[in-house]
């Protein structure tokens, strides 16, 4: 496995105050020098984390005003890093968390919907794009324009595009699952083909939409940071069939393609 295929697949963001970690220099370190895969150098060094006996509560308090320093609102980042931090490996060490439901091949498919281009480091930090994205995605000019080319009523979301894999900036198109020959050229509609590829499929929780897709991706990256299996980026997609259809109560499969 590549040095490079490795800072890939760690997780970009620190298990105990979620700081996005997309340079090398920042993680922390284990007692042997190595760069920790899981903390950041404000959280652990030489194997051991910087402040023991702080609480989630105190971490919060230390790291709302940096974020605020950054542009947030106060109420904003302590309203993600309450979301956040419960999850998180520091906080919550002992909990299951996501596995590979099936490893698979599945053919190339084509979407057409709209796309962004954002980065995992925005997307942490409160200043992304994929809220915005799907708000533009209900829009109901652009779902009767989906409706009349459609194969089914199911909703992808596909990432490619990478940059630099999950260090760098990506697009991120909100779509449905077309025949490319029945696109018409003159409507509003981007699309894409995922190419044909063996996946990792994890399935997500039950419950609020956000809540299971943020804990999902959280134990993707900590599942490929402790794993030799190796992604490709060639294309990531999010599944919304008939479980995802109460955003209350959804449930996702997501793809991760792999060697």
């Amino acid at each position: 496995m590549s040095m490079m295929n490795q800072e890939h697949q760690q997780p970009v963001f620190c298990q105990s105050c979620s700081m996005p970690m997309l340079e090398p220099e920042i993680r922390g370190t284990e007692q042997n020098g190595e760069r920790s895969t899981d903390y950041c150098q404000y959280c652990y060094l030489d194997g051991a984390f910087t402040q023991p006996d702080l609480s989630i509560e105190d971490m919060i308090g230390i790291c709302v005003p940096h974020m605020v320093e950054d542009g947030m609102e106060a109420a904003a980042a302590e309203a993600i890093l309450q979301q956040q931090l419960p999850g998180l490996k520091r906080w919550a060490p002992n909990r299951d968390r996501l596995q590979p439901a099936r490893i698979g091949e599945r053919e190339a498919f084509t979407i057409a919907g709209i796309a962004i281009t954002t980065t995992n480091a925005d997307e942490i930090s409160g200043k992304g794009r994929i809220a915005e994205l799907w708000n533009h995605f209900s829009n109901p000019d652009l779902q009767t324009q989906l409706a009349a080319v459609r194969m089914d009523g199911d909703v992808y979301a596909c990432y490619h595009n990478y940059e630099n894999g999950t260090a760098g900036r990506y697009d991120l198109m909100a779509g449905t699952r077309v025949n490319p020959s029945d696109i018409d050229p003159g409507l509003n509609l981007g699309t894409i083909t995922i190419p044909a590829a063996k996946y990792a499929v994890f399935t997500t929780e039950t419950g609020p939409l956000h809540h299971v897709l943020y804990r999902a991706w959280e134990d993707i990256w900590y599942w490929f940071a402790h794993s030799e299996v190796e992604r490709t980026f060639s294309g990531d997609f999010e599944y919304y069939g008939e479980r995802a259809a109460d955003p209350s109560s959804a449930q996702v499969d997501i793809y991760i393609a792999i060697k």
